[in-house]
Protein backbone atom coordinates (compact mmCIF):
# COMPACT_ATOMS: atom_id res chain seq x y z
CA UNK A 1 0.00 0.00 0.00
CA UNK A 2 1.33 3.40 -1.01
CA UNK A 3 -0.02 6.22 1.08
CA UNK A 4 -0.74 9.45 -0.74
CA UNK A 5 0.47 12.65 0.86
CA UNK A 6 -2.21 15.20 1.57
CA UNK A 7 -1.69 18.54 -0.14
CA UNK A 8 -1.62 21.18 2.57
CA UNK A 9 -2.51 24.63 1.32
CA UNK A 10 -1.90 27.74 3.38
CA UNK A 11 -4.85 30.08 3.87
CA UNK A 12 -4.98 33.00 1.48
CA UNK A 13 -4.42 35.71 4.09
CA UNK A 14 -1.38 34.00 5.64
CA UNK A 15 0.33 34.04 2.23
CA UNK A 16 0.08 37.84 2.26
CA UNK A 17 2.13 37.97 5.48
CA UNK A 18 5.19 36.46 3.82
CA UNK A 19 4.90 38.80 0.83
CA UNK A 20 4.22 41.84 3.09
CA UNK A 21 1.49 43.19 0.88
CA UNK A 22 -2.27 42.85 0.43
CA UNK A 23 -2.05 41.75 -3.19
CA UNK A 24 -5.74 41.17 -3.86
CA UNK A 25 -6.81 44.27 -1.87
CA UNK A 26 -9.01 42.37 0.57
CA UNK A 27 -10.70 44.75 3.00
CA UNK A 28 -11.39 41.88 5.39
CA UNK A 29 -7.78 42.18 6.58
CA UNK A 30 -8.53 45.51 8.22
CA UNK A 31 -10.86 43.76 10.69
CA UNK A 32 -8.23 41.31 12.01
CA UNK A 33 -7.32 41.97 15.66
CA UNK A 34 -4.43 39.57 16.39
CA UNK A 35 -0.98 40.98 17.16
CA UNK A 36 0.71 39.37 14.16
CA UNK A 37 -1.54 41.41 11.82
CA UNK A 38 -1.11 44.82 13.45
CA UNK A 39 2.12 45.85 11.73
CA UNK A 40 0.85 44.46 8.43
CA UNK A 41 -2.40 46.47 8.66
CA UNK A 42 -0.53 49.67 9.55
CA UNK A 43 1.72 49.37 6.50
CA UNK A 44 -1.27 48.66 4.28
CA UNK A 45 -3.12 51.74 5.57
CA UNK A 46 -0.10 53.88 4.72
CA UNK A 47 -0.18 52.60 1.17
CA UNK A 48 -3.86 53.41 0.92
CA UNK A 49 -3.18 57.01 1.95
CA UNK A 50 -0.40 57.42 -0.59
CA UNK A 51 -2.37 55.68 -3.37
CA UNK A 52 0.62 53.49 -4.18
CA UNK A 53 -1.49 50.42 -4.84
CA UNK A 54 -3.09 52.11 -7.87
CA UNK A 55 0.18 53.47 -9.24
CA UNK A 56 0.13 53.04 -13.04
CA UNK A 57 2.85 50.99 -14.71
CA UNK A 58 3.70 51.57 -18.37
CA UNK A 59 5.54 48.54 -19.84
CA UNK A 60 6.48 50.47 -23.01
CA UNK A 61 8.48 53.02 -21.05
CA UNK A 62 11.01 50.75 -19.36
CA UNK A 63 13.32 48.20 -20.98
CA UNK A 64 14.66 45.15 -19.17
CA UNK A 65 18.21 45.99 -18.15
CA UNK A 66 21.09 43.68 -18.96
CA UNK A 67 22.39 43.48 -15.39
CA UNK A 68 19.39 43.99 -13.05
CA UNK A 69 20.76 41.81 -10.24
CA UNK A 70 24.36 43.01 -10.19
CA UNK A 71 26.10 43.06 -6.77
CA UNK A 72 23.49 40.73 -5.30
CA UNK A 73 23.98 37.19 -4.06
CA UNK A 74 22.50 34.08 -5.63
CA UNK A 75 20.29 33.53 -2.59
CA UNK A 76 18.83 37.02 -2.86
CA UNK A 77 18.14 36.60 -6.59
CA UNK A 78 16.47 33.24 -5.99
CA UNK A 79 14.33 34.74 -3.24
CA UNK A 80 13.21 37.70 -5.37
CA UNK A 81 12.23 35.49 -8.30
CA UNK A 82 10.37 33.06 -6.03
CA UNK A 83 8.42 35.83 -4.29
CA UNK A 84 7.65 37.62 -7.55
CA UNK A 85 6.22 34.43 -9.09
CA UNK A 86 4.12 33.94 -5.97
CA UNK A 87 2.79 37.50 -6.14
CA UNK A 88 1.84 37.06 -9.81
CA UNK A 89 -0.01 33.83 -9.04
CA UNK A 90 -1.95 35.49 -6.21
CA UNK A 91 -2.56 38.68 -8.20
CA UNK A 92 -4.26 36.67 -10.96
CA UNK A 93 -6.21 34.35 -8.66
CA UNK A 94 -3.70 31.74 -7.42
CA UNK A 95 -2.40 30.50 -10.75
CA UNK A 96 0.05 27.56 -10.59
CA UNK A 97 3.76 28.34 -10.90
CA UNK A 98 4.21 25.89 -13.78
CA UNK A 99 1.63 27.82 -15.79
CA UNK A 100 3.54 31.10 -15.29
CA UNK A 101 6.88 29.50 -16.15
CA UNK A 102 5.43 27.95 -19.30
CA UNK A 103 4.26 31.37 -20.43
CA UNK A 104 7.73 32.82 -19.83
CA UNK A 105 9.23 29.95 -21.84
CA UNK A 106 6.93 30.62 -24.80
CA UNK A 107 7.89 34.29 -24.75
CA UNK A 108 11.55 33.33 -24.82
CA UNK A 109 10.99 31.46 -28.10
CA UNK A 110 9.59 34.59 -29.74
CA UNK A 111 12.86 36.16 -30.84
CA UNK A 112 11.25 38.93 -32.89
CA UNK A 113 9.25 40.30 -29.96
CA UNK A 114 10.47 43.77 -28.98
CA UNK A 115 8.89 44.13 -25.55
CA UNK A 116 8.55 40.94 -23.51
CA UNK A 117 6.90 42.69 -20.57
CA UNK A 118 4.04 43.95 -22.71
CA UNK A 119 3.41 40.49 -24.16
CA UNK A 120 3.57 38.93 -20.71
CA UNK A 121 1.01 41.34 -19.27
CA UNK A 122 -1.28 41.17 -22.29
CA UNK A 123 -1.48 37.39 -22.04
CA UNK A 124 -2.75 37.46 -18.45
CA UNK A 125 -4.98 40.50 -18.99
CA UNK A 126 -6.65 38.86 -22.01
CA UNK A 127 -7.88 35.94 -19.90
CA UNK A 128 -11.65 35.75 -19.59
CA UNK A 129 -11.67 35.57 -15.78
CA UNK A 130 -9.45 38.66 -15.38
CA UNK A 131 -11.56 40.72 -17.80
CA UNK A 132 -14.75 39.88 -15.86
CA UNK A 133 -12.99 40.97 -12.68
CA UNK A 134 -11.62 44.20 -14.23
CA UNK A 135 -15.07 45.12 -15.56
CA UNK A 136 -16.61 44.74 -12.04
CA UNK A 137 -18.93 41.94 -13.17
CA UNK A 138 -17.51 39.85 -10.32
CA UNK A 139 -16.03 40.99 -6.98
CA UNK A 140 -13.14 38.51 -7.23
CA UNK A 141 -11.39 36.33 -9.80
CA UNK A 142 -12.64 33.23 -8.01
CA UNK A 143 -16.23 34.40 -8.48
CA UNK A 144 -15.51 35.11 -12.16
CA UNK A 145 -14.30 31.53 -12.62
CA UNK A 146 -17.53 30.23 -11.08
CA UNK A 147 -19.59 32.28 -13.54
CA UNK A 148 -17.58 30.85 -16.45
CA UNK A 149 -17.76 27.23 -15.24
CA UNK A 150 -21.57 27.40 -14.83
CA UNK A 151 -22.00 28.59 -18.44
CA UNK A 152 -23.24 32.11 -17.66
CA UNK A 153 -20.72 33.84 -19.96
CA UNK A 154 -20.54 33.68 -23.75
CA UNK A 155 -17.96 35.06 -26.19
CA UNK A 156 -19.19 36.09 -29.65
CA UNK A 157 -22.60 34.52 -28.85
CA UNK A 158 -21.00 31.15 -28.00
CA UNK A 159 -20.95 29.87 -24.38
CA UNK A 160 -17.44 29.40 -22.98
CA UNK A 161 -16.62 27.29 -19.92
CA UNK A 162 -12.81 27.71 -20.02
CA UNK A 163 -11.52 30.19 -17.43
CA UNK A 164 -8.16 30.64 -19.22
CA UNK A 165 -9.80 31.47 -22.56
CA UNK A 166 -7.60 34.05 -24.32
CA UNK A 167 -9.65 36.81 -25.89
CA UNK A 168 -8.77 38.77 -29.02
CA UNK A 169 -9.33 42.41 -29.88
CA UNK A 170 -12.92 42.99 -30.93
CA UNK A 171 -14.38 40.01 -29.06
CA UNK A 172 -17.82 40.53 -27.56
CA UNK A 173 -18.51 39.17 -24.06
CA UNK A 174 -22.15 38.80 -23.03
CA UNK A 175 -23.93 37.50 -19.95
CA UNK A 176 -26.88 35.12 -20.06
CA UNK A 177 -29.99 37.27 -19.38
CA UNK A 178 -31.23 34.69 -16.84
CA UNK A 179 -28.34 35.65 -14.53
CA UNK A 180 -28.47 39.44 -15.00
CA UNK A 181 -29.73 39.93 -11.42
CA UNK A 182 -26.70 38.05 -10.11
CA UNK A 183 -24.35 40.39 -11.99
CA UNK A 184 -26.19 43.40 -10.56
CA UNK A 185 -25.55 42.05 -7.05
CA UNK A 186 -21.86 41.60 -7.91
CA UNK A 187 -21.68 45.19 -9.18
CA UNK A 188 -22.93 46.42 -5.81
CA UNK A 189 -20.37 44.29 -3.94
CA UNK A 190 -17.38 45.36 -6.05
CA UNK A 191 -15.50 48.57 -5.29
CA UNK A 192 -15.75 51.65 -7.50
CA UNK A 193 -12.00 52.27 -7.37
CA UNK A 194 -9.90 51.31 -9.33
CA UNK A 195 -11.86 52.29 -12.42
CA UNK A 196 -12.10 49.68 -15.23
CA UNK A 197 -9.27 50.00 -17.78
CA UNK A 198 -9.59 51.95 -21.01
CA UNK A 199 -9.19 48.91 -23.26
CA UNK A 200 -12.63 47.68 -22.15
CA UNK A 201 -15.85 49.23 -23.44
CA UNK A 202 -18.55 48.17 -21.00
CA UNK A 203 -22.31 48.51 -21.30
CA UNK A 204 -23.81 47.84 -17.89
CA UNK A 205 -27.41 48.02 -19.17
CA UNK A 206 -27.04 45.21 -21.72
CA UNK A 207 -24.27 43.42 -19.72
CA UNK A 208 -21.80 43.44 -22.62
CA UNK A 209 -18.03 43.95 -22.83
CA UNK A 210 -15.89 44.60 -25.91
CA UNK A 211 -12.12 44.13 -25.77
CA UNK A 212 -10.16 46.88 -27.52
CA UNK A 213 -6.49 47.20 -28.36
CA UNK A 214 -4.16 47.16 -25.33
CA UNK A 215 -1.40 49.30 -26.83
CA UNK A 216 -0.29 52.36 -24.84
CA UNK A 217 -2.09 51.24 -21.68
CA UNK A 218 -0.90 51.67 -18.10
CA UNK A 219 -1.34 48.64 -15.85
CA UNK A 220 -1.62 48.69 -12.04
CA UNK A 221 0.78 46.03 -10.75
CA UNK A 222 2.03 44.82 -7.37
CA UNK A 223 5.15 42.96 -8.50
CA UNK A 224 8.49 43.77 -10.10
CA UNK A 225 8.11 42.37 -13.60
CA UNK A 226 11.50 43.58 -14.80
CA UNK A 227 13.49 41.56 -12.24
CA UNK A 228 11.33 38.50 -12.77
CA UNK A 229 11.92 38.32 -16.53
CA UNK A 230 15.64 39.20 -16.30
CA UNK A 231 16.39 36.67 -13.54
CA UNK A 232 14.38 33.98 -15.28
CA UNK A 233 16.46 34.37 -18.44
Amino acid sequence: MVLKQKNRYKPLYKQFLRLRDNIQDKKKLLKFKKKKWQSFIQNYKRKLKRYNKFKPYNPNRYIVSKYPSRFSSYRKRFRTTLLSIKTISLFYGKLPRKYIKQQLATLKKKKNSKNLKLLFLEFFERRLDTILYRSKFSPSIRNARQLISHGMISVNNKPVRIKSYELKTGDLITVNPKYSNLIKVNLKKSEIWPIPPKYLTINYKTMQIVLNDMKHTNFSLKFDLEKLIANYY
